[in-house]
């Protein structure tokens, strides 16, 4: 039985006001309007529709149930009234009878609705009474429509047929009792919703946004209802959008959306009204100076002027509107507006968006990372269990923002906010890329010297080990055979040899140290002393005994080398101090070289490829040169290097 209640009759009522529906359409065309004939039907199977959803996920809500039935009686209300068209039909006025006092139930019903709204439990003494008021007016309506006169000017054939003398006081008593619950119904709803806190205040401004709907288009609709086609057309659709609206707020789908539906219907509506007056005035303004009030001239004018006022008219009702009801909204636009304009300007860097993220939304846990091209999308939820959401932009991934569970209202803001900043994510995003593809260039780089100064080792070693060690046993051979001539020509031929042999040992030395000194292997103050003393200047050396990477020693000397070789050959130096030391930083340490002559200066980095040269080998460990150089007043040639943390 439970499962017939929950699962089979919601849907059979829906089916039900459905058929009605659909039964209703053939009979009522060409009879009355076409948007009569479509819509009222249509709000009939809107009201089951609600009414359905409502009972199927919650069964002990009397307002789903209440919709339901009212969806079946307004459908086939509508199929009575189109058949009841037909006199020649069999029964046609029994039906035309039946539709005219059956419809009076679904309008008492609305106000017992609103009142029920959204549990129908936990009903105040006070909010009882008016359901009980609701029902009695709704009993005395249905009653005196059947069976009293003042329902004639519903029948077609201007006289209810059933109608029986003297209920005319009883009709107009039940429209003063209906009006009056109604009325309290509304304003007890007023109330509850200026009251209300949360997600009930988010269900209730559902349902006042669809009364605040019925409360315009009501007085249009006593006042214009048979003069204006428009009028009769809005009201089908509000009448509609009320179950609509309560099967929303019930259910707590996309529920926060109602700030967002709120928020566009004041802007466009007051846009409405104020490009209407300004297309009037201009067209009164137009004719009267031209004097064709009805010109083609005078209409294309009035539009002009009505497009034209259109863009920066609606922001300024944007922002009066998101001032006044979404002020949190409109400061955070605020200030992302003036990043923006701080950004373009020059005066902010894109990656400060994730601290103001955090301020106007107030989510101090807020992440912001940026999307690389080649990145696969990240998981709902991070391993900490952060929501993780990823921000687009033309369809493109560029971050992903990762922020603690939180409030529907709270992640719309943040997402609103976001998407107003999109540019700055590009931007962000763009730097960050080339960022990484710098950092990749440089660890590049430093593969290619750390690969160069292992080759260069090797060929040290190998002459070292090979060359060297060869032509000094060929020496040694030499001068053994030298003993055996004695003091013959050859002998003294054999000692010529073995002078040029010691020269080319020399030479091969010297060029093995160019290579790669084997003094770095004791450390870069070994070398860098014995440096100083095969340098004919006076070369001090103020250095410590830590030690570095292989390839940051390596790059040090030879930053040295170079200095000291342009002191002795360009600046026309007497002393060199050559020192080093190690800066701490925030990401890592940093050996500084220092070598400082005191020539005759002006030395131009641009115009000599030694110095060229240097730049590119410190910065392929991301390392800078800063060559100081007054003339007459020496060099300083300053190295830094990333030595690690």
């Amino acid at each position: 039985m439970a499962r017939f209640v929950t699962r089979v009759l919601p849907v059979a009522l829906l089916v039900l006001a459905v058929l009605g529906a659909a039964g209703s359409v053939p009979p009522s065309l060409g009879r009355e309007p076409l948007f009569d004939t479509v819509l009222y039907p249509l709000n009939g199977v809107v009201l089951a529709l609600a009414g359905a959803l409502i009972a199927w996920h919650q069964r002990a809500n009397p307002v789903g149930w209440l919709l339901a039935g009212m969806g079946v009686e307004a459908s086939w209300v509508e199929f009575a009234e189109g058949y009841g068209e037909h006199p020649q039909w069999p029964a046609s006025g029994a039906v035309e009878w039946i539709g005219n006092w059956a419809n009076m139930l679904g309008i008492g019903a609305t106000a017992i609705a609103l009142t029920l709204f959204p549990t129908g439990r936990g009903v105040g003494r006070g909010r009882r009474a008016l359901v009980w008021a609701g029902a009695v007016s709704t009993g005395l309506l249905a009653f005196t429509a059947a069976f009293g006169h003042a329902a004639d000017p519903s029948f077609n054939s201007g006289r209810n047929p059933y109608a029986i003398d003297g209920l005319e006081p009883l009709y107009y008593a039940g429209q003063l009792l209906f009006s009056a619950s109604l009325v309290a119904a509304i304003v007890v709803l007023v109330v509850r919703f200026v009251r209300a806190r949360g997600v009930e205040r988010q269900q209730l401004k559902w349902v006042a946004y669809a009364v605040a709907l019925l409360a315009v288009a009501g007085p249009l609709a006593i006042f214009l209802y048979n003069d204006s086609l428009l009028v009769r057309i809005m009201i089908a659709v509000v009448v509609t959008a009320l179950p609509a609206a309560i099967c929303v707020a019930i259910l707590r789908y996309r529920l926060y959306d109602i700030d967002i539906i709120i928020n566009r219907t004041v802007v466009y509506g007051l846009l409405t009204v104020l490009l209407a007056a300004a297309y009037l005035g201009t067209t009164f303004v137009l004719g009267a100076v031209l004097g064709r009030p009805g010109s083609p001239w005078v209409t294309a004018g009035a539009t002009l002027a009505a497009a034209a006022a259109f863009r920066p008219l609606r922001a300024r009702i944007q922002g009066a509107v998101d001032r006044r009801f979404r002020p949190l909204r409109y400061q955070a636009f605020a200030r992302v507006d003036t990043f923006l304009a701080d950004l373009r300007a020059g005066r902010a860097d894109p990656e400060a968006l994730e601290t103001l993220l955090r301020e106007v939304t107030g989510r101090p846990e807020l992440r912001l990372r940026y999307l690389m091209p080649d990145e696969p999308p990240p998981d709902r939820r991070s391993e900490d269990g952060r929501v993780q959401r990823i921000v687009e932009r033309a369809g493109t991934p560029l971050a992903v923002l990762g922020y603690a569970e939180t409030a529907p209202d709270t992640v719309r803001l943040l997402v609103e906010v976001v998407e107003r900043a999109g540019l700055a994510v590009e931007i962000g995003r763009l730097r960050a890329e080339v960022h990484r593809r710098l950092l990749e260039v440089e660890a590049s780089r430093a593969r290619i010297v750390a690969a160069g100064y292992e080759e260069r080792r090797r060929l040290e070693r190998d002459l070292h080990d090979g060359a060297q060690q060869r032509l000094v046993s060929v020496g040694l051979a030499l001068r053994h055979v030298q003993f055996a001539f004695g003091d013959s020509p050859a002998s003294k031929a054999i000692d010529g040899v073995v002078q040029e042999l010691t020269v080319a040992i020399g030479e091969l030395r010297e060029l093995a140290n160019g290579v790669r000194p084997a003094y770095l292997d004791d450390g870069l103050d070994v070398a860098l002393r014995e440096l100083a003393d095969r340098t004919p200047l006076h070369v001090t050396v103020h250095t410590g005994p830590d030690r570095f990477p292989a390839d940051v020693e390596a790059t040090a000397y030879f930053v040295a080398c170079e200095a000291l070789t342009n002191a002795v050959k360009h600046a026309g130096a007497a002393s060199v101090e050559v020192r080093t030391e190690i800066r701490t930083g925030i990401r890592d340490d940093r050996l500084v070289l220092t070598v400082r002559d005191d020539g005759a200066g002006g030395a131009d980095p641009a115009r000599g490829t030694g110095l060229r040269g240097l730049a590119d080998r410190v910065a392929a460990q991301g390392g800078h040169v800063h060559v100081d150089s007054p003339p007459g007043a020496g060099t300083t040639l300053t190295a830094e290097l990333p030595c690690g943390s």
